[in-house]
């Protein structure tokens, strides 16, 4: 009797140690880890009218704290959008922001991302023992090569673009206020100009790629006609706008994707705009007092230059007639608007940016 009922009692503890295992773990291959990161990643399916947030991921963790610095939308594939961070390195999604993965690159301060889809190269600046460097990857993220170094700590690479007619050349600046190009995919740079303070942004004409503008934070907005062989400083004719400015009233430059010779700046002094490459200006007006809250972030819808939207701290603010009027959306987020993005082939959809 005692064998008996010693059996049935070691059966039910070993079934429920058992039990134990057979529920799969995270790390199994039948389950993969989940994670939530900050508020920092909104998507908008209507132009821009309301917003919903995008903040989950899957696999490894890098950050939950995702501190968005810049947004990137893959022209050949508009589910696959790539966010840069100031810490944990790069966010990549393929469908459409629902679920988040860290990329293999840990580099911090993210604050360029180029992408040649003809050769499926992605570019990325960032910080590497605290030296700014430029790295780029041809198999998805799973190896990154170095293609440019600051010579020593501390320099940041602030801005990043490819010519998207021709992806062989690039385009990078420096906290040390230099201005760089390479035409054989990044292989070998060159200093083409040197400013009088960093430049924050380097943008590229919708139609003619010679033609190219940047905007310093001091204020001062360049222009080059031939692919950075010259720059001419435009900011006299800046000041000599419809509206009357002074000090550093502009920080953001954005090209328009159906216009060429459009040229928009953004801060301190709202948004104005050129349709003649900078010789003269007109203002958008806004509905925000920008000298109290600067313009942040800027984006233009690519097929209707009346729409558009525009960031300044925790809101966002969308015009379909050029400005004349405005909705605007509030969120609840310690954080201010950074990157704006249109998805180049549904205008209705866009993504948003937050950081520190």
């Amino acid at each position: 009797m005692k064998k008996i009922l010693i059996l049935p009692l070691i059966l039910i503890i070993s079934v429920i140690l058992a039990g134990c295992s057979l529920a799969p773990s995270n790390n199994s291959k039948s389950g993969e880890s989940s994670f939530v990161f900050s508020k920092s990643i909104w998507k908008s399916t209507d132009g821009g009218k309301t917003w919903k947030v995008k903040n989950k991921g899957k696999g490894k963790t890098n950050t939950t704290n995702a501190d968005v610095l810049s947004l990137m939308i893959n022209p050949k594939n508009t589910q696959n959008i790539f966010a840069g961070l100031r810490q944990g390195g790069i966010l990549e999604t393929t469908d459409g922001g629902n679920t988040w993965r860290f990329m293999n690159f840990k580099s911090e301060k993210v604050y360029g991302l180029a992408l040649d889809t003809k050769n499926n190269t992605l570019y990325a600046s960032g910080v590497w023992e605290k030296t700014g460097k430029i790295f780029k990857t041809s198999d998805d993220g799973k190896h990154w090569k170095e293609i440019y170094t600051s010579p020593s700590a501390g320099p940041l690479i602030i801005s990043l673009v490819i010519d998207p007619k021709n992806p062989k050349i690039l385009y990078a600046t420096t906290s040390d206020k230099e201005a760089l190009k390479s035409i054989d995919g990044g292989t070998s740079w060159k200093n083409i100009y040197l400013a009088s303070a960093p430049i924050l942004k380097i943008a590229i004409d919708s139609v003619d790629s010679n033609l190219i503008y940047g905007i310093t934070n001091s204020g001062i907005v360049l222009k080059s006609t031939n692919g950075g062989a010259n720059f001419e400083n435009i900011a006299k004719k800046v000041n000599q706008a419809v509206i009357s400015f002074s000090g550093t009233q502009f920080n953001k430059l954005a090209t328009n994707p159906s216009h060429s010779h459009w040229i928009y700046l953004a801060g301190k002094g709202g948004i104005i705009l050129s349709k003649d490459s900078g010789e003269t200006w007109q203002k958008i007006s806004t509905l925000n007092n920008p000298k109290k809250f600067p313009i942040d972030a800027l984006a233009i819808n690519p097929r209707n230059s009346d729409d558009l939207v525009y960031g300044a701290a925790q809101a966002i603010y969308k015009s379909t007639d050029s400005g004349v009027d405005w909705i605007t959306s509030q969120f609840d987020i310690k954080m201010n608007a950074r990157a704006l993005i249109y998805n180049p082939d549904n205008p209705n959809i866009l993504y948003l940016g937050f950081t520190k």
